[in-house]
């Protein structure tokens, strides 16, 4: 360009490019010599657009491929995340699903045990009718006595069984004196006082007897409905063993 200001002066400098004088040139060669230099300068300049569009390209396609990297990536992420929801979202189901099952069968087994319950309360109402409940009777009456180491103790029973209890209660104290005199001795034995109290019949139950001692702050509870859930209590394992099996 510092040629082509010196060919368009036609004055002579010390630094000009090597080119003809001046006056060897005519106009025709300058104009030439200028489309020479412009079409150079606008290759250089179409060249360099090139370069910016070739680079500006290679920048988008980088931050397109970033983009698309960094999509995937949340994607996978996203895709990872309702992977572990639906797996928790299964497992609870599962759990759930078990769970009621255990439930079920858990209520399954408790209706089993009400109805061989019920079963039971049905032959204790057959045992009152039979001619072993007397002796039971007074077997429930001895041990009551015994529990509550009394003096001064009242019994009470059934409603209907009046005549049946004060059969037995005679026996029963003698059976509790016998077992006094040889744990606690001769002024206890003078001491015991066990009266039938007719006036207040056990509600509720099918047999057996209250007992009560010490103003009836003191009570055993010896009816045949009380024996019979403790029994089903103590023996609730070996009935699970036998209906539902395990060990």
């Amino acid at each position: 360009f510092a040629c082509s200001e010196s060919l368009a002066s036609a004055s002579p400098h010390p630094d000009s490019c090597p080119r003809l004088p001046p006056s060897t040139m005519n106009e025709d060669q300058v104009h030439k010599q200028i489309e020479q230099m412009v079409k150079f300068i606008r290759q250089e300049a179409v060249e360099k657009a090139r370069e910016i569009h070739v680079k500006q390209e290679e920048e988008f396609n980088i931050e397109k491929l970033r983009m698309v990297e960094a999509e995937k990536a949340r994607i996978r992420q996203e895709y990872e995340r309702k992977e572990k929801d639906i797996e928790v979202q299964k497992r609870i189901a599962q759990s759930n699903h078990v769970r009621s099952a255990r439930l079920s069968i858990l209520a399954e087994r408790e209706a089993q045990l009400a109805v061989l319950k019920e079963d039971a309360k049905k032959r204790l109402g057959r045992l009152v009718q039979s001619d072993k409940y007397a002796s039971l009777l007074e077997s429930l009456i001895v041990e009551g006595l015994v529990r509550l180491e009394g003096t001064s103790v009242s019994v009470r029973g059934v409603s209907g069984q009046n005549n049946t209890i004060k059969n037995v209660l005679t026996s029963a104290v003698a059976k509790y004196k016998a077992w006094a005199e040889k744990e606690k001795g001769a002024q206890f034995v003078k001491e015991i006082d066990v009266t039938f109290n007719a006036d207040n019949p056990i509600k509720n139950a099918c047999g057996g007897v209250i007992l009560a001692t010490a103003g009836d702050l003191i009570i055993i509870d010896n009816t045949l409905e009380s024996r019979l859930e403790l029994a089903m209590e103590l023996r609730l394992p070996d009935t699970r063993r036998v209906l539902f099996g395990g060990k």
